[in-house]
């Protein structure tokens, strides 16, 4: 009997032992594993894995959220409604997992094998929640356009030979900042809601206070052209004339005319037209906007508003004199000009009969007895390169035509005479134009 004891005790020993190597000894995948009996809002996780946990918990939980509801209103009247869905919403079960992670694997020996065979352990923490925040902006923004109304501001424009006033409107915003503070809230509260949503009233930067004061044409200027709308070129002039035409400019802002006339912008309207590319005529999206371009440059003149930017021809053009000239391309060539008046100023261009007129409108404060011209004086001329000869096989032998004639380049220099009572009192330099001489072509005959 005391034999048998001994081997009795011998073998108890022996599980004893080794039972904690067998829990705690076991493969990675196994030892990674939660206790059997703990649980995370009545979801039992035991034998899982963090991730498998996340699982059964994002399975059991997650469809519920995301039917919840979520409804705007203004006023009391529904406006819209969204789902949790809609913002991306997700429970976040990472924190409760790592809680149950570490029950399951920290501590001394003998307290996680207590641990092990313990009560059950019961985790109710509130799980954390993900909203995704380009979601939350793309809804409330949405809903500010569909519910805003636009801020007016007061303007005026030139209707039938009159000056017209319109009156400014305040508009109607939704505070976002609110709407996304309130919407916040519901979705963490992880249960049905309304938001009301606040309507502000924006009122406008200009008011008809900022037009009542004289309106006076500062300068005009006018070109003439041929044709008709039929001509691509006609056509473009007629379209960059009325994308100015109207525009107003409040005091210190800079007006940009290539963006506003934006013919080197993808579907702006502008047809195929002939322009001049170092003095070569080729065609090109837009020919013709350029006439309005001088025409427009020349008004600014006439109403002394300071210039910005200005470029040049790179040959003289035939509507205005070299010097009063003035292009745009693309986002590197422009005018630009400056109101540095303090009113608002106009931009008026009419076109009848063969003429392009534009006008600036806005308050006069040069005194009567003044009054200016401008001069275009050739400072150098600048010779072309000899004819480039080109080998001609329809031209008999011995041959010769010109099909490009040269041209001399040009230094310019354009000023400002300022008189008054009929004196000169003043000369100043307004800008300095050099036009590329043009070199010609001739073709050899070689039939």
């Amino acid at each position: 009997m005391r034999k048998n004891k001994k081997l009795i005790i011998v073998v108890i020993l022996s599980v004893c032992i080794s039972l904690p190597v067998l829990v705690f000894s076991g493969s990675s995948q196994e030892a990674d594993k939660i206790y059997t009996h703990i649980y995370i809002h009545g979801i039992p996780v035991g034998g899982l894995t963090a991730i498998e946990a996340e699982a059964a918990l994002m399975e059991r939980f997650q469809p519920g959220l995301e039917r919840r509801t979520l409804e705007y209103s203004i006023n009391g009247e529904l406006v819209a409604t969204f789902t949790f869905a809609d913002f991306g919403t997700r429970f976040d079960f990472s924190e409760l997992i790592q809680e149950a992670v570490d029950y399951s694997m920290l501590g001394s020996l003998p307290s996680r094998i207590g641990r092990m065979f313990g009560r059950a352990y019961k985790i109710n923490a509130p799980a954390g929640l993900i909203i995704v925040p380009e979601r939350m902006e793309s809804i409330v923004t949405g809903l500010s356009r569909k519910m805003n109304t636009a801020t007016q501001n007061a303007s005026f424009a030139l209707e039938n030979g009159n000056i017209e006033i319109t009156p400014e409107r305040a508009g109607r915003a939704i505070d976002i900042q609110a709407a996304a503070l309130a919407t916040y809230r519901v979705l963490n509260s992880l249960t049905d809601g309304v938001v009301e949503l606040t309507l502000q009233a924006v009122q406008p930067t200009y008011t008809t206070t900022d037009f009542k004061f004289d309106v006076s044409n500062l300068g005009s200027f006018q070109t003439t052209y041929t044709g008709t709308d039929a001509d691509p070129r006609i056509y473009n002039v007629r379209l960059a004339a009325n994308k100015i035409n109207n525009q107003v400019l409040h005091s210190g802002e800079i007006f940009s005319t290539g963006t506003h006339i934006g013919a080197h912008k993808p579907n702006s309207g502008f047809k195929s037209a002939i322009v001049l590319v170092r003095g070569e005529p080729v065609e090109d999206i837009g020919g013709g906007v350029c006439q309005v371009v001088s025409t427009l440059y020349n008004a600014v003149l006439a109403a002394e508003l300071p210039v910005v930017q200005r470029h040049n021809h790179s040959v003289p053009v035939s509507y205005v004199e070299s010097g009063f000239d003035a292009t745009v391309a693309g986002d590197y060539y422009d005018l630009k000009f400056k109101n540095n008046t303090p009113h608002p100023i106009l931009i008026s261009s009419q076109m009848s009969t063969g003429n392009l007129r534009i006008s600036i409108h806005g308050y006069e404060s040069r005194p009567d007895n003044r009054s200016i011209r401008f001069s275009a004086k050739r400072v150098e001329v600048i010779e072309p390169e000899p004819y480039r000869e080109v080998v001609d096989p329809t031209i008999p032998r011995d041959q010769k035509h010109i099909t490009l004639e040269s041209q001399p380049g040009y230094h310019i220099e354009l000023h400002k005479h300022v008189y008054i009572d009929g004196k000169e009192v003043e000369v100043i330099k307004i800008n300095t134009s050099i036009y590329k001489p043009l070199q010609g072509v001739v073709a050899i005959g070689a039939g």
